[in-house]
């Protein structure tokens, strides 16, 4: 699957939630709940995701926003 489109997805958060995410990630786990709205949001774009998913980090904003890039598809869009 190497090669395969990623689009950058960010998610709203808040400055308490982001950092427990982030210890999260930090630690090798996950957080499904965010990965899944990142999902959601490929769909909402237009793209159909792959379910490969990587967190990228925070942005600086305030209040910050959790960064996730999110494999997709180049032949397939979601279905009209």
């Amino acid at each position: 699957m190497s090669g395969m489109p990623v689009i950058r997805v960010e998610l709203p958060s808040t400055r308490d939630e982001a950092k427990k995410i982030l210890a999260l990630y930090q630690k090798g786990a996950k957080h499904r709940h965010s990965e899944d709205a990142a999902i959601d949001e490929a769909w909402k774009r237009g793209r159909t995701p792959t379910g490969r998913i990587r967190f990228a980090g925070l942005t600086n904003g305030q209040p910050p926003s959790l960064k996730y890039d999110v494999t997709v598809h180049t032949e397939l869009e979601k279905p009209r």
